[in-house]
């Protein structure tokens, strides 16, 4: 993992062998999952609502949009990013390093076809999704 300085280590408390974890590697693993998931799904997500050319499909995020505004999005997507530290630590404390680049994987695929999904929507071209599950 190389050498670490006093501000890119953490301690973990939490497990007797108090391990190291690196905030530079893990902000290196999820920057695709910020840039698609975090970034992408949030200004697409204004775009479409600001312009009137979709709506949020997910009914939870829609309830937190309804009631608190676009810094909803924001608060959820750092909730959903909190998560997904806990999660590194976790499987970096257990050596489960090919868990960790699954998950990260797979979270960076689901932002790439988010965004996809949104820019479909932008575009005028429809949901796949809502093509596939109503037949829309």
């Amino acid at each position: 993992m190389g050498q670490f300085t006093t501000f890119e280590t953490v301690y973990c408390k939490v497990c007797l062998s108090h391990a190291r974890v690196s905030i530079k590697e893990f902000c290196h693993d999820i920057r695709y999952i910020f840039l698609f998931y975090v970034i992408g799904d949030i200004s697409t997500t204004v775009f479409a609502l600001e312009n009137e050319l979709g709506y949020e499909a997910n009914s939870i995020v829609s309830g937190f949009l309804s009631n608190y505004g676009y810094y909803s999005l924001i608060v959820i997507k750092m909730l959903f990013l909190t998560l997904c530290f806990l999660d590194y630590l976790y499987l970096k404390m257990q050596d489960y390093p090919s868990t960790w680049d699954i998950t990260r994987h797979s979270l960076s695929i689901l932002g790439i076809l988010v965004v996809t999904n949104n820019l479909l929507v932008i575009s005028g071209a429809g949901s796949p999704l809502d093509k596939l599950l109503y037949g829309i």
